[in-house]
């Protein structure tokens, strides 16, 4: 029993890390991100032309709340009128 309770807690932490690691500034910031849709801060979003403080994201044209970051697609909201805008990561 103590053997599944420690393999059960060995994956809920994995998962945990995994999603901390592509939520990370770090993480966004070294990939290229392409607008998508909805919100735009800038049509190619990468470490030269962004930067990152606080879960906000400044681009040229506009800043906005990192919400969501998984792999290969970024969610930033609006923080001024809370539209949504979507990035795909084309690393």
């Amino acid at each position: 029993m103590k053997k599944l309770f420690f393999f059960i807690l060995l994956i809920f932490v994995g998962i945990v890390t995994f999603f901390i690691y592509y939520n990370s500034a770090q993480y966004i910031k070294n990939q290229e991100w392409k607008y998508s849709n909805g919100m735009y801060i800038g049509d190619w979003l990468n470490q030269s032309n962004i930067e990152i403080n606080n879960r906000i994201i400044k681009g040229k044209n506009a800043e906005a709340k990192i919400v969501f970051c998984f792999g290969h697609k970024l969610i930033l909201k609006n923080i001024e009128n809370g539209e949504t805008g979507h990035y795909v990561n084309k690393n």
